[in-house]
């Protein structure tokens, strides 16, 4: 092969200072050069014990540098095919058994790679590049076991990844087909930690940070895993890890979806799914043992969840499903095993469901159908209270939904305080209100307005073991009002057809 004059010069130079240090042995560098205005340099010193070293460029302009300092049984291997690229490898001080690759086709492509300090053993990193004006960066510093890749093959793509005191990390970040997609990885302190980062598209955008704060180094002691994956254009998805034993995944498919996952307790675990256009998730996860799992279809769908005051082992859990356009969903969960389910599906749109829980063991399940405005509000603080499916009801909307609306500008609102109370509520058809409120324990309201319209229906029960239910089918413009205080009250309503007027008032007022 025809070797430049530079390159001869490199390899005279390394092989006179090889032969007069005793300490670096048995190194080995190379360096091909074919092209105009090409630059390698390779540094390999001190005690530095079986290193290769390997630069290949082909092309006008390209620079490459590799130093390996102070190390044993290092390779570094940089290859560029193109012109005006830069690739730097720096493996440096107790930096053993380290790996570093840069493969570069392509134009004005910039990749770097740094193993410094202790980052002993298993350290490896390599970056693929293939396209023009890709930049990618590997920092790997105290870091033992850890494993870095970053694989671009369009043009303008930037990719980080950052391995600092990590031991057993490994971070990966692969973009591909697409161009000007933007991602980074940082682990810090995160030992056992391990995150993957996939875009598939073009401008999409991925950050996933882990910091654990976990010195311990020892295998297995935070295993912290992130996923986060895009295929599409113009995608934003963040996954924020700032303890140990956390999972996230993030999977969006179409374009200008936007998600944010964010875990600041151990042990939670959280999946997003989205696919269409302009969804956003943004969920956060304090404390211990929460589980969310949300999977949006459509367009336009937004929610936005809180877990937080949660023991080990009794996490809060939410399970979000949102399959039409424009509606939006706002969880809140503070306390141990409370649950939430939420159903939106293909046939509803700009709709909105709230749902706060406060305390143990209480469970919400909410859905919409069909058309467009309608609320659903659901409030619940004490133990076990609950708004689900009643043997006393249609239970239209499926398994454990205890509050639903059919059609459009319905409005429910559920309000339950103390324990044991269950509720169901339904509004089907158009511009019905439903209003529950229960405080006590062991009261029990059903109340639905059942293929009408323009019904407003009210029960309020204060108390103890009262029962409140309430049928309204078809007609329009009915309006009934329960109030029950004191303790064992019951109340049954039944109305069909329009303008009818029912109260009950039962209790000491």
């Amino acid at each position: 092969m025809k070797h430049s004059k530079i390159a001869l010069l490199v390899s005279a130079a390394l092989f006179a200072s090889f032969g007069a240090n005793a300490a670096s042995t048995d190194n080995t560098a190379t360096v091909n050069q074919a092209g105009n205005t090409n630059l390698a340099t390779v540094t390999q010193t001190d005690e530095s014990v079986d290193n290769i070293a390997t630069i290949d460029q082909v092309g006008n302009g390209n620079a490459a540098h590799a130093t390996q300092a102070r190390t044993s049984d290092t390779t570094a291997t940089i290859s560029q095919t193109g012109n005006d690229n830069l690739g730097t490898v720096d493996q440096m001080d107790a930096t053993e058994t380290s790996t570093a690759s840069i493969d570069t086709i392509g134009n004005e492509n910039k990749a770097y790679i740094t193993q410094q300090l202790n980052n002993a053993d298993s350290a490896s990193a390599a970056i693929i590049q293939v396209g023009d004006e890709n930049t990618a960066t590997i920092v790997q510093d105290n870091a033992d076991g850890a494993v870095s890749t970053i694989t671009q093959n369009s043009s303008g793509d930037t990719a980080t990844i950052n391995n600092h005191w990590s031991d057993n990390a490994t971070a990966t970040i692969s973009q591909n087909t697409g161009s000007d997609n933007h991602g980074t990885i940082y682990q810090e302190s995160s030992d056992s930690a391990t995150a993957s980062l996939t875009q598939t598209g073009g401008a999409n955008t991925g950050t996933i940070n882990q910091e654990t704060g976990n010195f311990s180094h020892d295998l297995g002691t935070d295993d912290t895993l992130a996923t986060l994956s895009q295929d599409g254009q113009g995608n934003d998805a963040t996954i924020n890890q700032n303890a140990m034993h956390n999972m996230a995944s993030v999977e969006q498919n179409g374009d200008g979806n936007f998600a944010t996952v964010t875990q600041n307790g151990e042990s939670n675990a959280s999946t997003v799914m989205q696919t269409g256009t302009g969804h956003s998730a943004d969920i956060t996860q304090n404390d211990l043992s929460n589980l969310a799992n949300v999977t949006q279809t459509g367009s336009g769908n937004g929610l936005t969840l809180t877990q937080e005051g949660s023991d080990f082992g009794t996490g809060n859990t939410a399970s979000v499903s949102q399959n039409g356009d424009n509606d939006t969903a706002s969880l809140s969960q503070n306390g141990n095993s409370n649950q939430v389910v939420i159903a939106q599906n293909t046939s509803s749109h700009d709709n909105n469901i709230s749902v706060t829980q406060s305390g143990t063991l209480n469970y919400a399940g909410a859905a919409t159908e069909l058309g467009g405005g309608s609320s659903i509000t659901i409030t619940q603080a004490g133990t076990n209270n609950s708004v689900k499916n009643n043997a006393n009801a249609n239970n239209y909307y499926g398994a454990d939904i205890g509050a639903g609306t059919y059609g459009a500008n319905n409005t429910l609102v559920i309000s339950q305080s103390g324990s044991d109370n269950t509720a169901y509520a339904d509004a089907s058809h158009d511009n019905s209100s439903v209003d529950i409120a229960q405080s006590g324990e062991f009261n029990d309201a059903t109340v639905e307005s059942w293929f009408g319209s323009d019904n407003d229906l009210y029960v309020s029960q204060t108390g103890d073991h009262h029962l409140a239910d309430v049928y309204v089918v078809g007609g329009s413009m009915n309006a009934v009002s329960v109030t029950q205080t004191d303790s064992y009250n019951t109340a049954n309503v039944t109305s069909s057809g329009s303008n009818n007027l029912v109260t009950v008032t039962q209790g000491t007022m």
